[in-house]
């Protein structure tokens, strides 16, 4: 793992490496010859080698003495900072500019002008680096980038376009198409992807965009693309697993025969003669995770992620073949990987080396040449007229790994319910956000009301980072509600409709926490979460052990709106029936938790405690979640496992109880004993202790490379695309 730092300085040099295209790029594919002696590196041992594809094709021309040469390429995306879906679905007016408050640690908004010429100022420093080189990339826009260039009379997309750079398509269809945008019909995708290519075509000048990445779970995209004017496509990943099945990678381009939902590839990796748009292969990966691996924290991250992007780079010129057009890119975000100035007096030195040292080399023996993505559909397209060598190698050559086929779905819980310490639990949610978005997952927050209403008076920034987030949230208690174990005594007598009144209230009004009573002059509970946070929570949780109570405490979640409850803490799914429902709400699956020690020691400690230990590895959740998976799969299950990895806030900070404990619960030895009688003290001496500087620090480092593994390996979910996956089984 990287510290925090090291990670930020790793993800911003990627951002930047770009590509260039050589002119007459396609005379030269055919006729260039390497300088004397020049030979592709060796594929190295263990090595995926290319097979070739049983499938008809024009006839190839003989090779001859000419040697393999591989295009490369570098896309930039651009991503839709700020964007609101478009009218032509119901969608509104771009959002206005919003000025940042004080250490705002949100994503940018390109309709504030302070962001969008950040991004101008990054993209165009890369350009430079590339231009230096010899090479052009194919920069990737959409709204409001191209909107806030527009209306602000910048000339950047054009300025790039007058140097040689493609200027193509970044479609993100959430961002334009609102939710569910799988449902919609193919006219409608097109219609959109056209309104976005007229701002690109606007804003660059540009006549013609051909190519676009984005919109991957989209079966009929394809059609859709045609539709609007647009033949050539690549960087396909799933956004649910963060991963490329290897089915689609390789070095030789070809016409998909259909697309996919992400489940089943097989028409995507089938080539159809007939097909409209030319699909380019990112190059011989040996890992399906290598779109998402480049936030990796590990020390020297940059220049780790740089020597696999090296080796990954010769394994596809040594697999190159003569006569046929093979191709090698990976795709950057302005902003990304940018290092630390403070350190290096180029910013961008990690990407300047790697051009450097590795791509210049090669470009001047002839093995490697630059191109932009269309230029290297092009070449494919000329070889199809028989004016290039033999046949593609088939992208299916590589198996699928494990990891990738029997991925598991994993939930990152954060039980939220500090707010004795409000302001460090507030500063821990606002970095395990930025940690989930940087690595395109979700966290499912549960919040007890108590710690919401001191957001709402000390950290409204934390509410408005939340709300403004693809967050999940959730709701569950802790004492002194009375739906607390040990706290129930107030509602064991009450008939059922009394039972079930006085829950209503305490999910309505507030909660004294001197008392316990409620205190009807102001709102709280589940509803009061729902109302700060703009959606109902998901899932409810009732942890007392009165059946009674607890029947009608989920019949009641289930009317305010919940949808899914917690019966098992952290595991008992039944392997066969992994969907159950009480009381209307799903019960939350979890067929194994990476949460406690046991399987390590036996104890019923936690992985956190032991990050700072001589043995720490031993206790490394990743390396637990790695037994697990091995031991579901050993033990023959016949379907993927739901896990839970679950954390309270406070653990990243403090040891010891909770700061709230000595308030509701006698100690003894500094644990939980028998629950207090009210009035309680709220003043009690505080039996929490702040970690020291070096245990947070193993901890989030452990924390980050767990959620690293599961965003390149596992279907990351939360209790949202459960419910969804539950309806559709």
């Amino acid at each position: 793992m990287k510290s925090l730092k090291a990670i930020l300085y790793f993800v911003l040099i990627f951002a930047f490496v770009s590509t260039s295209a050589c002119s007459s790029l396609l005379s030269q594919v055919m006729a260039t010859t390497a300088q004397p002696g020049a030979q592709p590196t060796a594929l190295p041992s263990g090595a995926a080698q290319p097979t070739p594809q049983a499938t008809s094709q024009p006839t190839p021309q003989a090779a001859g003495d000419q040697p393999a040469v591989l295009l490369f390429g570098i896309g930039m995306h651009i991503e839709p900072f700020g964007s609101v879906p478009s009218s032509l679905v119901g969608g509104g007016e771009p959002k206005p500019p919003r000025q940042p408050a004080p250490g705002d640690k949100r994503r940018p908004d390109y309709n504030q002008p302070a962001a969008f010429q950040r991004g101008v100022q990054d993209i165009q420093a890369i350009a430079r680096i590339v231009e230096q080189h010899g090479g052009k990339m194919t920069v990737q826009a959409q709204t409001p980038f191209t909107q806030a260039a527009i209306s602000s009379g910048d000339t950047i997309l054009a300025d790039l376009a007058s140097r040689g750079h493609e200027i193509a398509l970044h479609f993100h269809e959430d961002a334009h198409l609102g939710p569910d945008s799988e449902k919609l019909p193919v006219e409608t995708w097109c219609a959109v992807m056209k309104e976005e290519i007229g701002l690109i075509e606007q804003a660059s000048g540009v006549e013609q965009v051909r190519y676009w990445s984005g919109g991957n779970l989209y079966p009929d995209l394809f059609e859709a693309a045609q539709c609007a004017g647009l033949d050539v496509n690549s960087d396909w990943k799933n956004p649910n697993t963060q991963s490329t099945s290897l089915e689609l990678t390789g070095i030789h381009p070809w016409r998909p025969a259909g697309g996919t939902d992400g489940s089943d590839v097989s028409l995507f990796s089938q080539h159809d003669p007939q097909g409209a748009v030319v699909f380019l292969p990112e190059g011989l990966y040996p890992r399906g995770d290598f779109a998402s691996m480049r936030r990796s924290e590990a020390p020297d991250g940059d220049e780790k992620y740089f020597e696999f992007l090296e080796q990954s780079l010769l394994d596809s010129l040594a697999a190159s073949q003569a006569g046929q057009v093979n191709v090698f890119h990976f795709t950057v975000h302005p902003g990304e990987f940018r290092g630390d100035p403070q350190q290096d007096s180029n910013s961008f030195s990690v990407i300047e080396r790697f051009l450097s040292e590795v791509v210049d080399p090669l470009v001047a023996s002839g093995q490697v040449r630059w191109a932009t993505f269309a230029e290297m559909a092009d070449a494919y397209q000329a070889w199809e007229r028989g004016e290039l060598g033999a046949l593609p190698v088939s992208p299916t050559a590589q198996p699928i790994p494990p990891s990738v086929s029997s991925a598991g779905y994993m939930t990152f819980v954060i039980n939220v319910h500090d707010w004795v310490h409000s302001g460090e639990s507030a500063d821990t949610l606002l970095a395990l956000v930025d940690l989930f978005e940087r690595y395109g997952v979700r966290g499912d927050f549960y919040f007890t009301a108590p710690v919401v209403e001191a957001y709402a008076k000390e950290r409204p920034d934390l509410i408005e980072r939340l709300k403004n987030s693809d967050m999940t949230i959730s709701y569950h208690v802790r004492p002194p509600h009375p739906l607390y174990s040990g706290f129930d005594q107030r509602l064991k007598d009450l008939d059922d409709a009394s039972l079930r009144q006085a829950i209503l209230d305490y999910e309505t009004y507030g909660l004294d926490l001197a008392t316990g009573d409620l205190d009807r002059s102001r709102p709280s509970g589940y509803t009061y979460v729902a109302q700060v946070f703009g959606r109902k929570p998901v899932v409810a949780s009732a942890p007392g052990s009165d059946p009674r109570i607890r029947r009608t405490a989920l019949a009641v979640y289930a009317e305010l709106g919940a949808q899914m409850m917690v019966q098992y803490h952290e595991e008992g799914t039944d392997p066969l029936k992994p969907f159950v429902y009480n009381q209307g709400l799903l019960v939350r699956p979890s067929d194994f938790s990476i949460t406690r020690a046991t399987r390590v020691d036996g104890s019923d400690n936690f992985w956190w405690n032991f990050m700072s230990a001589p043995d720490a590895e031993r206790y490394n959740p990743t390396r637990m979640l790695q037994e697990a998976l091995a031991d579901w799969q050993q033990a023959g299950n016949a379907r993927a496992p739901f896990i839970t990895a679950l954390i309270h806030e406070n653990n990243f900070y403090r040891s010891g109880p909770e700061g709230w404990t000595s308030i509701y619960y006698s100690l003894e030895k500094n644990k939980k004993s028998e629950p207090l009688a009210p009035p309680y003290n709220l003043d009690a001496p505080d039996p929490s202790r702040l970690r020291r500087a070096a245990d947070q620090q193993a901890t989030w480092a452990a924390y980050e490379e767990l959620v690293a593994y599961a965003a390149a390996h596992l279907n990351v979910v939360t209790s949202l695309d459960i419910l969804q996956l539950a309806q559709e089984n």
